[in-house]
């Protein structure tokens, strides 16, 4: 949707689709939601067309929709909250240090599956094993969303905790006395109870040395890459830009000129680009030097630059007022381009690492009165065209959030967390037009940057 060679027609096609799933998710959940998104953009197109296919669908005798029995009470209806990708890229390109967020950047988790290579790099055709993770795996369910090192020290410790329950297992059936030559029947009836629970407890060691074994063999994978392409320097540095809106600006050159993928690159040089309100040219002119000396396709970095830059001299050209509050003009912009990305994540990031994505759910949840998203479009199936809707803007115990643009798990888990810690526990659903790494975003941005005929290399971005 963000295609400079898109027609009306492919852009509406696009939208019917994306109307379509989300309708058919409604009347799967059996909820009219009550719809938030800002003014303007994707999102709000995506907003105004589902609000009239549900009203058409309700004036019908026998409509597909009932709440009850659905995901909420009949008298609690959810907010459908949705966004576009342009409301916050950083988390979309930036690397994470969460078990599951990396699984699924560095070996390309796919519907609950990931190929790992089996032995050392360079010693003949590599062997590829396919594991699932998903529900069924226990060491998954606990520790995907715990930062890598801490998944590695589980690890040790499920599997020290195994072995001692395997010599458990043996020291009792092994017999207590091994150089006893008298019979006693006491001891035969004790060391068959011993035999039977050993027997009766395989089939659950066996599994768990199964898990254990594909859990090590990923982290052992995972440990290769890391060290490889510095991936936890990557991680601190852009997390320090993102959190802190500064920039140490030599770590930041030594690392587009040290270790790394050409794509980890790319993102690191877009995330400085979002966590800071300036970019002086000087500091454009190293960067995109460093990333020259690496052979770096740079359409990626030139498209967000080029947003960026129009973005910020439409901000310039608004009223006094407006420019006193960022987050006005931020307000007025979503849905153009990457809609002043930068405003967004220093007022909503500035108290910790919350996700702008995350904070913006939670205020439309509360239904308070909040700058933030006192301007966003509201919108009830239920309520007569004419009405404003105004008594519906909650609080919600319940949303649904709706990416357009592809998503990520680091938002997921953000928003997952988010439920969990409030009082009472929301109930929040999270969905996504596609599920995308951060490499295979930054392909999409290269893919603009090109048809925007924006500098490049030649080199591909995904060596």
């Amino acid at each position: 949707m963000n295609d400079p060679s898109a027609g009306e027609p492919e852009i509406q096609s696009i939208v019917d689709k994306i109307v379509g799933g989300l309708f058919c998710v409604l009347v799967t959940l059996g909820v009219v939601p009550v719809i938030r998104c800002a003014q303007g953009g994707p999102a709000a197109m995506v907003a105004e067309a589902l609000d009239a296919k549900i009203r058409d669908h309700l004036v019908t005798k026998n409509n597909l929709f009932s709440e009850s029995g659905g995901l909420v009470s009949s008298f609690q209806r959810p907010v459908l909250c949705l966004f576009d990708r342009n409301f916050e890229l950083a988390v979309g390109i930036q690397h994470d240090w969460s078990y599951r967020p990396l699984v699924h950047d560095v070996l390309g988790l796919r519907l609950n599956r990931v190929n790992v290579q089996q032995g050392e790099k360079g010693l003949g055709a590599p062997a590829m094993k396919a594991y699932e993770l998903d529900w069924t795996d226990s060491f998954w369910v606990a520790n995907s969303w715990s930062p890598f090192p801490k998944v590695a020290e589980e690890i040790e410790l499920q599997l020290g905790k195994y072995k001692q329950d395997v010599e458990e297992v043996n020291r009792r059936t092994g017999g207590s006395d091994s150089g006893a030559t008298e019979f006693d029947g006491t001891d035969l009836i004790g060391n068959t109870k011993h035999l039977m629970n050993a027997v009766n407890s395989l089939p659950e060691l066996t599994e768990r040395k199964k898990v254990i074994d594909k859990h090590t063999n990923i982290a052992t994978v995972l440990l290769g890459e890391i060290k490889g392409r510095s991936l936890d320097a990557y991680c601190e540095l852009e997390n320090s830009m993102l959190t802190k809106m500064s920039v140490d600006r030599s770590a930041l050159i030594d690392l587009l000129r040290g270790k790394g993928t050409k794509v980890d690159k790319i993102r690191l040089a877009i995330t400085y680009l979002l966590s800071v309100e300036t970019t002086p040219q000087s500091e454009l002119e190293a960067i995109e030097a460093a990333l020259r000396e690496s052979e770096v396709d740079t359409c990626a970095f030139q498209y967000v630059k080029k947003i960026k830059t129009l973005n910020s001299s439409l901000a310039s050209s608004m009223s006094s007022a407006s420019k006193s509050n960022i987050v006005d003009w931020a307000e007025k912009l979503y849905g153009q381009s990457i809609s002043a990305v930068t405003a967004g994540m220093k007022n909503l990031l500035s108290g910790g690492r919350q996700l702008a994505l995350t904070r913006t759910v939670e205020a439309l949840m509360e239904g308070k009165p909040n700058p933030e998203v006192d301007s966003y479009l509201l919108l009830d199936p239920r309520a007569p065209r004419s009405g404003s809707g105004s008594q519906l803007r909650g609080p919600f115990k319940e949303a649904i959030v709706f990416m357009i643009g592809g998503g990520n798990y680091v938002e997921y888990s953000s928003l997952m967390e988010m439920g969990q810690r409030s009082q009472p526990v929301k109930h929040v659903i999270y969905g996504t037009t596609e599920l995308l790494n951060g490499g295979e975003f930054v392909e999409q941005l290269t893919v603009l940057g090109q048809k925007m005929g924006l500098g490049s290399t030649g080199v591909s971005p995904s060596q």
